[in-house]
C-alpha cells in the first residue's frame, strides 16, 4: 500500500511539472542548468572533469553577460553512479521550475532509470557518454547524446580487434552493469560475423580486489586479446596489473572508463604498457578549436583524460539553446528543449559538427581507439559511422 501511494504522488508530481513547464517564465527569475552525475565513488574522477568542464562554459558565458544579463547557475547533483541516487537528482531537478536543462547522467544505468522522470517533466537532457541503445529506442523526446552508441562502438572495436590485431582467440569479461554488459554483447556478436571462433566469456565483479580466480581461467585458454567491459578505471587498473603478475601476455583491450591517466595508466605502474582502450571522445589536443578549453582546463584543474570535452560541448549547445528561447525575455523548457532538438551543425570543440537525429541520437558520431604509450594515450585509429 505504502508502494502504491508512493508511486501515485510520484507520478501527479511529474504531470504537475509537465503542466507548469509550458507556461513563459520571466528570465530574471532565475536560469539554471544541473549536471547529472557520479562525482563521489568510484567514478569520480571522470564525473568531475565533467562537472569542471560544464563550469567553464558556464562561465565563460556569465563573463559574456550572461542570457539577457542574467547570469546562468550550475546546479550538481551527485548520482555516485547508482541508479537510485539517480532518481533522488532527477526529482530534485524536475522540481526546480527555474532548472532549463541536464548534462547527464553519463552513465547508462542512471539514465535508463531516469528516463521516465525527465521526460514526464519536459526536462531535456544531454548526455555525455551514456550509449546503450535502448536509451534512445524508446520514444522519448527529451533525451539526446553527443557520443555515439554501443552497437556503433561494439563493431568498431571488434573490426578493430579481428582486423588491425588480428586476433583469433578473445577472452570477454565484463562487470554485470547495463553499459558493459550492452557493450561486450555488441562486441562478441561482430566478432561471431568476422569469423573469430574462439571467444570465451566470464562476468566480474565490480570494486572486486582480487580477480585471480577468472584470471586462471582466462591465463588456461591463452586467448590474444583479454577485452575488459567495465565502467570505472580502478577496476581495469586491478585487472591488467593481476593479468601481467600472472605471467598472461594477451593484448590488453579496456572500454572507455579506462582512459584515465591517473587511475589507469599511472596507477598500474606500467602494466598499462601497450593496452588498447576504445573511448567516445577524440584527442582534444589535436583539435585547434578546443584550444582555448584546454588552456582553460588545465589552468585551474590540471590534465585531461577526456571525459570532459563533451561535457563543455554540451553545455555550450544548452546555454544557446536557452539564450534562444529567452529572447522575448520568458522562457519554458518545452522550448529549450525544441531549441536543442533543431541543433544542426553546431561547431563546437569536438572537430566535428554537432547534429541530433529524431531519437535524439548524434549524427554521424565516431569510436576513438587509443593505445597506451609511456604516460599518455596515443590515438590509433578513427571509426567513423552513423
Amino acid at each position: 500500500m505504502k508502494r502504491t501511494l508512493i508511486f501515485g504522488l510520484t507520478v501527479c508530481f511529474i504531470f504537475f511539472f509537465s503542466a507548469i513547464s509550458g507556461y513563459g517564465a520571466d528570465v530574471s527569475k532565475g536560469l539554471k542548468i544541473g549536471a547529472a552525475g557520479p562525482f563521489t565513488g568510484a567514478a569520480a574522477a571522470p564525473g568531475m572533469e565533467i562537472f569542471n568542464s560544464i563550469k567553464i562554459a558556464i562561465d565563460e558565458k556569465n563573463a559574456a553577460g550572461g542570457i539577457n544579463g542574467v547570469k546562468v547557475e550550475l546546479v550538481m547533483g551527485d548520482d555516485a553512479g547508482d541508479a537510485a541516487q539517480g532518481v533522488n537528482v532527477a526529482e530534485k531537478f524536475c522540481a526546480d521550475n527555474t532548472l532549463y536543462a541536464v548534462i547527464g547522467p553519463p552513465m547508462s544505468n542512471v539514465a535508463q532509470a531516469t528516463l521516465r522522470l525527465y521526460g514526464g517533466c519536459d526536462l531535456p537532457c544531454i548526455t555525455t557518454a551514456a550509449s546503450n541503445p535502448a536509451l534512445t529506442e524508446k520514444g522519448y523526446k527529451h533525451f539526446f547524446r553527443v557520443n555515439a552508441r554501443d552497437d556503433a562502438h561494439g563493431p568498431a572495436v571488434a573490426h578493430f580487434i579481428a582486423k588491425d590485431l588480428k586476433a583469433g582467440s578473445v577472452y570477454v569479461l565484463s562487470t554485470k552493469d547495463t553499459y558493459s554488459l550492452g557493450f561486450t554483447d555488441q562486441v562478441v556478436a561482430t566478432l561471431e560475423k568476422l569469423g573469430v571462433t574462439k571467444i570465451w566469456r566470464d562476468t566480474i565483479v565490480a570494486g572486486a580486489k582480487d580477480y585471480s580466480a577468472v584470471l586462471t581461467r582466462v591465463k588456461a585458454q591463452n586467448p590474444d586479446v583479454v577485452l575488459v567491459g567495465a565502467k570505472t578505471a580502478p577496476d581495469q587498473t586491478v585487472m591488467v596489473r593481476q593479468m601481467r603478475e600472472l605471467g598472461i601476455k594477451a593484448t590488453y583491450f579496456g572500454s572507455e572508463g579506462a582512459r584515465d591517466k591517473k587511475d589507469f595508466i599511472e596507477a598500474s605502474e606500467g602494466a598499462a604498457e601497450g593496452a588498447y582502450i576504445n573511448h567516445f571522445a577524440p584527442d582534444i589536443y589535436t583539435i585547434p578549436e578546443a584550444a582555448s578549453y584546454v588552456k582553460a582546463y588545465e589552468g585551474k584543474y590540471g590534465s585531461l583524460s577526456g571525459f570532459g570535452p563533451p561535457g563543455y560541448e554540451a553545455a555550450k549547445i544548452i546555454l544557446a539553446a536557452m539564450e534562444t528561447a529567452a529572447a522575448d525575455g520568458k522562457i519554458t523548457k518545452k522550448e529549450v528543449l525544441e531549441n536543442i532538438s533543431n541543433t544542426t551543425g553546431f561547431k563546437g570543440i569536438l572537430g566535428f559538427p554537432i547534429s541530433f537525429d529524431k531519437k535524439g541520437d548524434l549524427k554521424g558520431g565516431a569510436t576513438y581507439i587509443f593505445k597506451v604509450v609511456g604516460t599518455d594515450f596515443k590515438l590509433v585509429k578513427v571509426a567513423k559511422g552513423e
